[in-house]
């Protein structure tokens, strides 16, 4: 039967068509008129009306969820895409990208491990569709999780896989293809590897401008701060933390805001402006405990602990570093982190009580982590310190080794920065 035969004698053959392409909602006369014309009840529409209008509502919670994905919104995020998945009745489209979402909502709340499970899967049911842009957000996400679980060796090497399959298509994902370098450069960081890390962010610097993307400029800056820093050039750093932090201020980025004004507390520590050091970290300790995630909140304890070091504050320093070492509810490469600064923190605090086997301990605990996390720079920094706390104590042999150690670790390797 035509559409016109359908909808005759009451309704255009236009009107038939609009109500088929779901373009228009139907009234229950026309309904029951064309229902009548086939032989069947009206239910029978209204069954097929009840069937499209909960899978657009579906798209619009899915659409909804990804539009949450930022550091404040992303637990709420989490929430929804896992009452859906757990609702069942999905396709397979629908749970890869649910999937895809969960688990960048576990890479901005810091749990890595478990967005690695999830984006797992993600990435076989794309490979399954055969949706490229699918499998490539799902490749792009699992390699920042892998780095956030504390593997930024294999991290990079996803990502340079991806990257090469981004410049390879036409036309390239240019927003992906920035944001893979963003994370190459934290890689590099993260494998203390200062110099190719400025490579990768200097470029993405200028893939921002050439797009247009202003929301990424302070993670460059941060990224570019960081990577100055472990160069020793302290200048360069602060001017790239302000900036940063100018560009979260303007974004209204409460972490963001939070992250630079850590860095610019430490910067200032290193330059002995004690109080402007104190008062930057209180502002991040301040964001921190309304915004999240508990691993910031511990890397601005941590960082209160070294300032008070620096002053000569023991009590703070000591308070301090504990209270960071609490604060961390859920394992990751961030939460490590400042867990090992803290441990650091006490560790010193212990050689100053007279305490050198203790300290000594405690950084051997902190050196086994960065082992982990591959963090060669500050792997090395404490197997100096560990040579230090040997010799201090009289024992040459074993300050020799830790000597030894830190120099296999620390010298220049050749980082593969080819893209």
């Amino acid at each position: 039967m035509s559409q016109a035969q359908l909808g005759a004698p009451y309704f255009t053959r236009a009107h038939v068509s609009a109500i088929e392409l779901g373009k228009i909602r139907p009234a229950m006369r026309s309904l029951e008129h064309m229902a009548k014309k086939l032989d069947k009840p009206a239910s029978f529409f209204l069954d097929d009306a009840d069937v499209e209008r909960a899978r657009g509502e579906r798209e619009l919670e899915i659409e909804s969820i990804a539009g949450l994905l930022t550091f404040a919104s992303a637990p709420e995020a989490l929430r929804r895409a896992e009452r859906l998945l757990d609702a069942g009745t999905l396709s397979v489209r629908d749970t890869c990208r649910l999937r895809t979402y969960a688990g960048s909502a576990l890479n901005l709340v810091h749990r890595g491990r478990e967005a690695v499970k999830t984006l797992t899967v993600a990435q076989r049911l794309a490979g399954e569709l055969g949706d490229e842009p699918l499998r490539r957000a799902a490749d792009y996400q699992l390699a920042v999780a892998t780095r956030i679980a504390g593997n930024p060796r294999g991290a990079r090497e996803m990502l340079e896989s991806l990257l090469r399959r981004i410049e390879s298509a036409k036309p390239p994902d240019q927003l992906l293809r920035l944001r893979i370098m963003i994370t190459l450069g934290g890689c590099a960081q993260d494998m203390g590897e200062p110099q190719p890390a400025t490579t990768y962010y200097q470029q993405a610097l200028e893939w921002s401008s050439e797009i247009g993307d202003l929301a990424r400029i302070a993670f460059i800056h941060q990224g570019l701060g960081n990577a100055y820093r472990a160069l020793g050039d302290h200048d360069a750093a602060a001017g790239h933390y302000q900036k940063a932090l100018a560009s979260a201020e303007f974004g209204k980025d409460l972490v963001g805001v939070l992250i630079m004004r850590n860095a610019l507390a430490v910067i200032a520590a290193d330059a002995g402006r004690i109080e402007a050091a104190y008062e930057h970290v209180a502002r991040a300790i301040e964001i921190a405990r309304v915004s999240g995630p508990a691993a910031y909140l511990a890397h601005c304890y941590a960082t209160r602990a070294e300032v008070a070091l620096k002053a000569k504050d023991g009590a703070l320093a000591r308070s301090s570093a504990e209270a960071a070492i609490a604060a961390v509810q859920e394992r990751g490469a961030d939460a490590d982190r400042a867990v090992a600064g803290a441990t650091l923190v006490l560790a010193e605090l212990d050689l100053r009580e007279g305490e050198a086997a203790q300290a000594e301990r405690r950084m051997r605990e902190v050196a086994a982590t960065y082992k982990a996390l591959d963090a060669k720079a500050e792997l090395g920094e404490v197997f100096m310190r560990l040579s230090r706390v040997a010799k201090k104590r009289g024992d040459l042999r074993a300050a020799e080794r830790y000597a030894t150690q830190a120099y296999a670790v620390s010298k220049p390797g050749s980082a593969n920065v080819d893209i």
